[in-house]
């Protein structure tokens, strides 16, 4: 092997090396949570519908101010 072949395959390799040390360095931050009532009326834009069914007797309502434990999400034509 003549020396440009040997400086070529050496580039290659220092290349190979540095992309696969950054693709093993992946950083993570915690995603934020959306509060429910504005994250259903993104998902309303998409055509379902959302309901909190946690009042007195299990009633629905489709406003909430706290969190709900009992969140129901149908497509607009079951609804």
């Amino acid at each position: 092997m003549d020396l440009s072949k040997r400086f070529v395959l050496l580039l290659l390799l220092l290349m190979i090396a540095a992309i696969s040390q950054k693709a093993r360095c992946a950083e993570a931050r915690p995603l934020s949570l959306l509060p429910q009532e504005r994250y259903t009326k993104m998902i309303a834009t998409l055509g379902i519908v959302c309901k909190c069914c946690d009042g007195v007797g299990d009633e629905c309502t489709t406003t909430w101010d706290a969190s709900c434990s009992k969140l129901q999400c149908l497509p607009w034509k079951l609804v």
